[in-house]
């Protein structure tokens, strides 16, 4: 038998073959929510010295952030919760009041030491916030809050999350008058986990004993899941 003849015999038996039906399914998203209150925050701060010669500078800034240390180790802040985001010295120019006529002069040196404490116990922060402007912290850049058990919350909200898709894929199925099958797939859509809440304070504020209040950190989860029809 010819090529040809097997090639005309292999066309017919594919054309008289039964057309496979489309897969029917019911595709559903869900959405899952969880929150919880902070017990945790990080507080960033900045201590700086301005003196007429850099080592000065240096030497001012080291004591500022000695007695910053001792003040955050009063609270049982542990050296493993303290870090040190950068340091810098930077000369202070004097310019004239027309720049073009002569170099800036410099009249001294800025020193600055920035660092982040991690603080373990939330209801303990005003108190700290005051200590930490009285010991020698010029700056409060900022204070986030978080949550140390963000997995318990993620898991909370996948369990809504998928709760709400099986709730939507059977009212899905009720309306149509069809019978749901197996779960063919689910999949997680969410962006991430947990985001703290940065507030940004003024030390001011703590000494006048204002009282920071976080709210909820929240995390929402999203799932998508594909159900067969029977």
């Amino acid at each position: 038998m010819s090529f040809f003849r097997y090639l005309i015999i292999a066309c017919f038996v594919m054309v008289a073959l039964p057309v496979q039906a489309a897969e029917r399914t019911i595709n559903v998203d869900g959405l899952g929510k969880a929150a919880a209150k902070p017990d945790r925050a990080e507080i960033n701060l900045s201590v700086i010295a301005n003196e007429v010669t850099a080592a000065k500078a240096i030497s001012t800034v080291s004591e500022k952030v000695t007695g910053v240390l001792k003040a955050l180790a009063f609270y049982g802040i542990a050296d493993d919760d303290i870090q040190t985001g950068s340091v810098s010295l930077n000369p202070v120019y004097r310019r004239g009041p027309n720049p073009q006529d002569k170099e800036p002069e410099i009249i001294g040196y800025r020193a600055a030491i920035v660092n982040t404490a991690g603080v373990r116990k939330i209801e303990w922060l005003g108190k700290i916030l005051d200590n930490l402007s009285k010991a020698g912290a010029d700056r409060l850049d900022g204070v986030r809050f978080f949550v140390a058990d963000s997995e318990s919350l993620m898991i909370e909200a996948r369990r809504k999350a998928v709760a709400a898709a099986m709730s939507k894929a059977k009212q899905l199925s009720d309306a149509a008058g069809v019978q749901l099958g197996e779960i063919i797939s689910i999949s997680d859509a969410s962006a991430g986990g947990p985001v703290g809440q940065t507030r940004m304070l003024a030390f001011a504020s703590a000494e006048r004993g204002v009282p920071v209040m976080p709210g909820d950190i929240s995390v929402q989860v999203r799932v998508h899941m594909v159900y067969a029809i029977k």
